[in-house]
């Protein structure tokens, strides 16, 4: 009986499987589509969220742009409540740069970024040309470390939800439609808005951003087998005449007619249409309230076309009760999580290269490894100013991970430009070009330029046998226009053409400190004065030259050049001075010492103090005019190099030969870039350094406003010193130079 029991139970259950599987054959497969539209883009987000709480099930997904990267990253498991934290989070105005993080940038490159506001590539070579302003790395390196463990070139059907994303070739114009290859290459592709990304180059095609070819692709989704189209988009309604009144109007509704192609026809195509009100934003609407605001306008849109999302189940063919399988979550390598790589290499670089690129990079194979460790490697091989790019794979094995890094090492050519205005030289100008030279030993030359009241030229050719260490040859002419002034009036005017020749050797330890040491030679020639207090009618200022020998050592860890909210800063010289290399007027050469140190103490996350002590000594005797002391300004060699700042003086006070200065800020960050700074000054200054504690007091003390401007820091200061015994008044915008 038992036996006949069974073999009915096996017969039905026989019966029912195919009729079971015939009927999951006979539910129509759903396809999502989500529109480009840049940052516009996250509101697809919260509208895949109401989907799935609408129980609709989701067998394809396309994207265009911003749309393929919230696809495309949906695709592989990451779930709405993941991508929502993981753009939160994100620093947008960082990621869609080049940009290298300070930490990661030896002190070289710091110096140069915050003197230039501008930096221009240039080749004779058309194949060298980016074709965008922004390379796009960080945002590569973003997508790389989103797609952990499909690194692969595959087909994106074995994705766990079937992806396509549009891009466009301009070579001929067609439109590409990816259903393969390497997932972070395919979303970049999809994205790589013209003129402002660099184009994706795969074999002879030149992709940039789908939207200029299918913004909305709903013929994608159906192409791929999708029944049903569920289509979400964020492009901005085109606007009436009465509306387009300004230039970036026009640019807008420009930028949107390009993404109108096969709009319509695709809007056809789709049962249910989830359209965004995304008025008031526009596609670099990356700001966190605008993000906010765009995520809830996405699930508004969604949830107004709840009764649309339900009535189609009938349509496909479930149940209104009906719940999808559980979508994700995608368990990416976060950072607290490690990963075993057994072996480590490079691609675009000499095997010899690679002992210190592990070394710079501090990591090892046959070890555990995180995200984190990896994503400060690229910015470690980034920083070192060698590679153009550098990028990264996973390959798993059933060892553990292959890691690849590839590089490609950059020779170019660049004009940099900088820009300030202040109160006392009213407009400069720094115009710098800089070229990489293919030499046997890695080589530059840069030509600098400045304009203004003070104008120069100056020549570097730098030989670099090893990463930071290099060997450099410079020559500079200055013409100097500057007032000399004795406690607070202008003694007198002093014009003069200054020549250096320098040799010199640096080399960069641990990227946050560097040491040099070299050879110079220095010619004042002085003209007439312009201008002389009457009490100073005798004075007379011969020309002169020295050959002077130096060492110099800088250590810093600002996390920002102006206005840092956290770190130090060290520095010291030492310089003896001749003039025929042994002697100086016959007698024992004379020398300077100068040294700085700074701390900033962050007492919360927006209040900080800032101590600090500097100096200057002179040490021998007969020490001639150009080599005296000074104080003044705002920061170091503000006119003369030796110039040390002090508060509430803004112009160029001579001292006695010894100089010994304390120094205290408090700062306050309003938002995000608004700064009010109190400083507070005390000196002292005394012709031989072992009497500098009863030497002449100096204190001072100043107030003012800076903001991070995209031309540089923005500063009004107002200060008063028993120096001077008035007040001041100093303005500037600009990087210092």
């Amino acid at each position: 009986m038992k036996k006949q029991l069974f073999s009915i139970l096996v017969l039905l259950i026989g019966l029912l499987i195919p009729f079971s599987v015939h009927a999951q054959q006979q539910r129509k497969k759903v396809g999502v589509v989500l529109s480009g539209g840049g940052a516009k883009g996250v509101a697809h987000i919260k509208a895949l969220k109401v989907i799935e709480e609408a129980g609709i099930p989701i067998d394809y997904i396309v994207g265009t742009s911003m749309g393929s990267i919230v696809g495309g990253l949906y695709a592989i498991g990451y779930t709405p409540e993941q991508l929502d934290s993981m753009v939160r989070k994100q620093n947008w105005t960082f990621l869609l740069s080049d940009r290298i993080k300070r930490s990661s940038m030896s002190l070289t490159d710091r110096e140069r970024s915050e003197k230039y506001i501008v930096s221009i590539p240039f080749t004779k070579n058309p194949k060298e040309i980016a074709g965008g302003l922004i390379k796009g790395q960080n945002l590569a390196n973003l997508f790389s470390d989103l797609t952990v463990g499909y690194h692969d070139s595959i087909s994106f059907n074995k994705l766990p939800i079937p992806f396509a994303c549009v891009s466009a070739n301009v070579v001929n114009g067609d439109q590409v439609v990816f259903r393969e290859g390497v997932l972070s290459t395919a979303m970049r592709a999809s994205m790589a808005i013209p003129g402002v990304f660099t184009p994706v180059r795969i074999d002879s095609m030149v992709l940039v951003d789908g939207g200029i070819v299918n913004n909305y692709p709903a013929d994608v989704a159906k192409a791929m087998g999708a029944d049903i189209i569920i289509g979400v988009d964020v492009q901005n309604v085109l606007k009436s005449a009465n509306n387009l009144n300004s230039v970036p109007e026009i640019l807008g509704q420009i930028i949107d007619l390009t993404c109108q192609t096969n709009h319509e026809k695709n809007v056809d195509l789709t049962d249910t249409y989830i359209r965004v009100n995304v008025d008031g934003y526009s596609s670099a609407s990356f700001t966190p309230a605008a993000i906010d605001s765009l995520m809830q306008r996405g699930e508004e849109a969604a949830r107004a076309q709840w009764d649309s999302l339900i009535a189609l189940k009938k349509k496909i063919g479930i149940s209104d009760d009906y719940v999808p399988k559980q979508h994700g979550p995608y368990s990416s390598l976060s950072n607290s999580r490690t990963i075993f790589v057994t072996k480590i290499s490079f691609t675009g670089v000499e095997t010899k290269d690679k002992k210190w690129l592990m070394k710079k990079c501090n990591l090892k194979e046959d070890s555990d490894i995180t995200t984190q460790q990896i994503e400060q490697a690229l910015f470690q091989l980034r920083g070192s100013q060698s590679y153009s790019s550098a990028s990264y794979k996973l390959m798993h094995t059933s060892e553990g991970y292959h890691l690849t890094f590839m590089l490609e090492e950059k020779y170019e050519k660049r004009i940099n430009l900088g820009i300030r205005f202040d109160s006392e030289e009213i407009a400069s100008l720094l115009v710098n070009g800089t070229a990489d030279i293919k030499t046997h030993i890695p080589s530059r030359l840069s030509l600098t330029g400045r304009l203004g009241k003070r104008y120069a030229a100056r020549i570097d050719y730098t030989l670099e046998p090893m990463q930071q260490r290099n060997f450099n040859f410079s020559y500079m002419f200055q013409y100097n226009d500057i007032n000399i002034y004795d406690k607070g009036d202008r003694a007198y005017n002093l014009t003069y053409k200054y020549h250096l020749a320098e040799f010199g050797f640096s080399d960069v330890w641990y990227k946050n400190f560097r040491f040099g040491l070299g050879f110079r030679f220095e010619y004042y020639k002085y003209k007439d004065f312009l201008f002389k207090k009457p009490e100073l009618a005798d004075l007379d200022i011969e020309s002169e030259h020295f050959l002077s020998y130096f060492a110099q050592v800088h250590y810093n860890t600002y996390d920002k050049g102006y206005f840092p909210s956290k770190g130090s800063d060290f520095s010291a010289s030492y310089s003896l001075y001749t003039d025929n290399m042994a002697q100086y007027n016959e007698h024992a050469p004379f020398s300077a010492l100068k040294g700085s140190w700074a701390s900033v103490i962050p007492v919360t996350r927006r209040f900080s103090i800032i101590p600090s002590i500097y100096g200057r000594i002179l040490i021998g005797k007969d020490f001639p005019y150009p080599i005296q002391n000074a104080i003044g300004g705002e920061v170091y060699g503000l006119y003369i190099p030796q110039q040390l700042p002090f508060a509430g003086i803004t112009n160029i006070e001579l001292m006695n030969n010894s100089i010994m200065i304390a120094s205290v800020k408090f700062r306050q960050r309003m938002g995000s870039i608004h700064y009010l700074t109190l400083t507070g000054n005390y000196g002292l200054t005394e012709s031989n350094f072992f009497d500098i504690l009863r030497g002449k007091q100096l204190y001072g003390i100043s107030a003012g406003y800076g903001m991070d401007s995209i031309f540089g820091p923005l500063e009004i200061t107002f200060g008063y010193s028993n120096r001077t015994d008035k007040g001041s008044c100093y303005v500037n915008l600009g990087y210092y130079f």
